[in-house]
């Protein structure tokens, strides 16, 4: 029997040592953790009698123990001096625990008798994730000193205690991540606030009439299944482990099972059952992925939510010889490779308590248009929202997204096509279908002629209000005397669960010579405007981005009345000059409401972010500064969670001045461990294409020019085009991490075959979770205050789109600073991270 010595922190009240506490016992069972409690009258002798039978010694240090010393203090310091020599004596390993904001620990924080301990390696429970960091302490002792402790997870008791309420009915006896249920004498289940009810009263014993103590802690388990294929003589062997937690302590009250194991193990079986056995024993691959997806977002019984899963489905030997000689005599080549196993895994779920629902079937958009048609010939577009599990013609290709969520009485969806100059509308380009429970809308069409020869790309759109749901887009060869050919479909799963209020998102498109704008939101539907210049915006913009560099490198001769003008001037002059006047009166109509503004454009040499919305009556200041302000680009998936695990620095030789005090601060705030920066192209390339990218910062020069951008690394160039393969593979679609490119000028794109190719586009179209790059050169002082000030406020549980505005706001009090308008991110601005 494995046994942890925990020694609490002065006065022995402590919030996160009692969380603490919860998981080691929790882990390693009552018997498995030893206590030292500062107010114990415990001998030396108990004291090295228990820590001679220990694993470890685990020291909680808070931040109380740093503040002003006093005589608990005092003794508290004595005593764990006193643990850590009897420990070292004994060979026992001794872990320092620091609880501590995002802030690093420095020696002179740390009593003198404890300083000691501030040399050996510690582990840190920050005060905004003490969750995440006490699953990840318990996970890393239970690996280094029993590996077998998984078992000890195998009664998981969702009721702790179950007591009538009497006169000397004590105080609930477990620690703090417990909830308290009280049973009426009516029968009603009331959830008592802040823990527990006061002391025993002739009022309360009027009205209750048992309490009892569920267990909220986060716990993990791994369950092995057989799973029946659609076939009865073949079945599938599931390995299934999840992270779970009761979130609706009244639910697993009034729910009859008291332990977690059997009822989740009978859940995942019946479960997972009903979806393997409508695949055949070839399509383990496509078994697992609906496993998964359905998993994901199912309400599981007893008010548990998931907080983590992983499934990995093999076939058992009879099945994979029967596919293998199945394989063997098949005739036709496969359309594509198919396999019976596989794993996948799915982090950071949101807790869901709504009990007694089941998953709704995912909703599919599909587009259909030939892939030739000769010059001067009428072609279809065929759009339609299918359920899943119905016909779908066999070569659509899906991409697996979240589930849009269907309302009782309907949820209108609208859908837009866009085409490009060649392909001429023969009729609307929008159209809303109102998608309801078990019914798919009839299909809908769009027309277009074909005018000029060439490849055309036309992009289907499916929104909820301003939410972006999903994409496809079809290609059609328009040749002078080419066949008509029929093409096959593009098929995406709907994304987003619901328009979120006051989403509100800007298409900016551009075809060579019009652009043109629509603004969605969930309270107007506003048709689509199209704009002609007669010269495009490049010149202009090349000439703002010089005069804000020169401003932001402190070159400028004018006053700072007028540098502040001149940067206001210019977001003035984008809003007024570039965005339509009926736009901008529609942005007004919405402007009240709005939570979020997404820009959604492939074409981003403008700076939108530098937008100054003003009209005679308002004058809030840049949009940026009022609103979180995000990009997204086409071809880009939707990430609810943004990846900063396992995070990586790049800093070339070159490096910018101060670039490691930089990086230094950002490992601080992330927690990252100690890692040699990335200086080489082979390095990062090899990193990229592996698939296992974690959240990635880059503190280097970025060179920018008409030809494109690059990065110069010890060994050579890195440009955006070595991104190819990870963008045509999505090798970063599992890890979906955070890619930061602090440099000069590293959001901006040049023009590269048939699109626009930078460094944005490039990651985001891999599968990275958020971009965020520069659009012109920046200071380096304000450039590492930004990073610094975005990373703390994600890290602490803020949305992607507000840890942007945090940063931007951070810097307002140096106005003739346009440092804060040049960042320019991407990415669903409700995002929030994954640690």
């Amino acid at each position: 029997m494995v046994s942890i010595f925990l020694s609490y922190p002065a006065r022995g009240d402590s919030v996160v040592a009692g969380m603490l506490d919860d998981a080691l016992t929790a882990r390693f069972g009552d018997d498995g953790v030893a206590r030292s409690l500062p107010s114990a009258n415990d001998s030396h002798a108990e004291l090295r009698h228990r820590l001679a039978a220990s694993a470890a010694l685990i020291v909680v240090i808070e931040p109380r123990a740093r503040a002003t010393v006093d005589a608990s203090l005092d003794t508290y310091s004595g005593l764990v001096s006193w643990q850590v020599r009897t420990a070292t004596t004994l060979e026992v390993p001794v872990i320092p625990v620091l609880v501590t904001g995002p802030e690093l620990l420095f020696e002179t924080d740390v009593p003198e008798a404890l300083r000691p301990l501030s040399h050996q390696r510690s582990r840190r429970i920050r005060l905004g994730r003490v969750r995440e960091d006490i699953r990840r302490l318990i996970d890393d002792l239970g690996a280094r000193f029993d590996p077998e402790t998984g078992a000890a997870e195998a009664r998981i008791p969702l009721i702790l205690s179950e007591e009538p309420v009497h006169v000397a009915m004590p105080r609930r006896t477990h620690g703090p991540s417990v909830a308290t249920v009280y049973r009426t004498r009516d029968g009603e289940l009331v959830e008592a606030p802040y823990g527990d009810l006061p002391n025993w009263s002739p009022e309360i014993d009027a009205r209750y009439a048992v309490r009892y103590e569920v267990d909220t802690r986060q716990h993990s388990i791994g369950v092995n299944l057989r799973l029946p294929s659609n076939d009865a003589r073949f079945t599938f062997e599931a390995s299934i482990v999840v992270g779970f937690q009761v979130t609706d302590p009244t639910e697993a009250v009034r729910h009859p099972v008291r332990f977690a194991v059997p009822l989740l193990r009978d859940f995942l079986q019946d479960f997972c059952e009903a979806i393997t056995r409508r695949f055949s024993a070839q399509d383990g691959f496509e078994a697992i992925l609906s496993v998964g997806q359905r998993l994901e977002r199912a309400t599981l019984p007893a008010g548990i939510a998931l907080d983590y899963l992983r499934v990995r489905l093999t076939a058992d030997g009879h099945t994979d010889e029967y596919v293998r000689a199945l394989e063997e005599v098949r005739l036709e080549p496969l359309g594509h490779e198919k396999t019976t196993s596989g794993s996948i895994s799915f982090g950071n779920l949101p807790n869901r308590s709504s009990p007694g629902s089941r998953p709704p079937p995912d909703r599919m958009l599909v587009a259909r248009a030939p892939t030739q048609v000769p010059t001067g010939q009428d072609l279809s577009v065929d759009v339609r929202l299918v359920t899943e599990g119905r016909s779908v013609h066999p070569d659509a290709v899906t991409a697996w997204l979240p589930n849009l969520h269907v309302a009782d009485a309907g949820t209108p969806v609208t859908v837009t096509v866009h085409g490009p100059a060649g392909l001429h509308a023969e009729g609307p380009l929008q159209q809303t279908l109102l998608v309801t429970p078990g019914e798919d809308p009839a299909p809908i069409r769009f027309g277009f002629g074909a005018r000029t020869p060439g490849l055309h790309r036309i992009d289907v759109t499916a929104w909820a209000g301003g939410t972006f749901l999903a994409e496809v887009s079809v290609e059609v060869s328009v040749a002078d005397s080419g066949p008509f050919r029929d093409g096959r479909p593009q098929t995406a799963l709907l994304g987003a669960p619901r328009a979120r209020p006051g989403e509100v998102t800007m298409e900016v498109r551009f075809d060579g010579s019009r652009y043109t704008f629509q603004l969605r939101s969930d309270t107007a539907l506003f048709a689509p405007v199209v704009e002609s210049f007669t010269n495009t915006p490049n010149a202009a913009v090349e000439n703002a981005i010089r005069e804000l560099q020169q401003l932001a490198g402190g070159g400028s001769r004018y006053s700072a009345t007028m540098t502040r003008e001149v940067i206001r001037s210019a977001g003035i002059q984008l809003w007024s000059e570039m965005v339509p006047a009926d736009v901008r009166d529609q942005f007004w109509q919405v402007g009240a409401g709005m939570s979020a503004f997404t820009i959604a454009t492939d074409h981003d040499v403008v700076p939108w972010e530098l937008l100054y919305p003003l009209s005679a009556q308002r004058d809030a200041g840049f949009l940026v500064e009022q609103v979180p302000v995000v990009r997204r680009t086409y071809g880009q998936h939707r990430a609810a969670k943004v990846g900063l695990r396992n995070p990586r620095f790049v800093v070339p030789r070159k490096a910018p001045t101060g670039a490691h005090e930089e990086i230094a601060t950002i490992r601080a705030i992330l927690d990252a461990a100690d890692s040699e920066p990335i200086t080489s192209a082979d390095e990062l390339h090899a990193l990229i294409t592996s698939g296992r990218l974690g959240a990635t910062h880059f503190a280097c020069h970025n060179t920018f020019s008409s030809d494109g951008s690059y990065i110069d690394m010890d060994d050579g160039r890195f440009t955006p085009s070595l991104l190819t393969e990870a963008r045509v593979r999505k090798l970063l679609t599992e890890t979906s991490p955070l890619v930061f490119i602090n440099a000069c000028r590293s959001a901006g794109v040049a023009p590269t075959y048939t699109r626009m190719l930078g460094w944005a586009q490039q990651f985001m179209s891999s599968g990275a979770g958020a971009f965020v790059g520069t659009l012109w050169a920046v200071r380096s002082d304000s450039s590492a205050r930004f990073a610094t000030a975005f990373y703390r406020s994600l890290a602490e549980g803020a949305t992607l789109g507000a840890a942007a505005l945090a940063a931007r706001t951070d810097q307002q009090d140096d106005p003739l600073d346009p440092t804060r308008l040049a960042y320019t991110v991407y990415g669903d601005p409700f995002a929030t991270a994954a640690v």
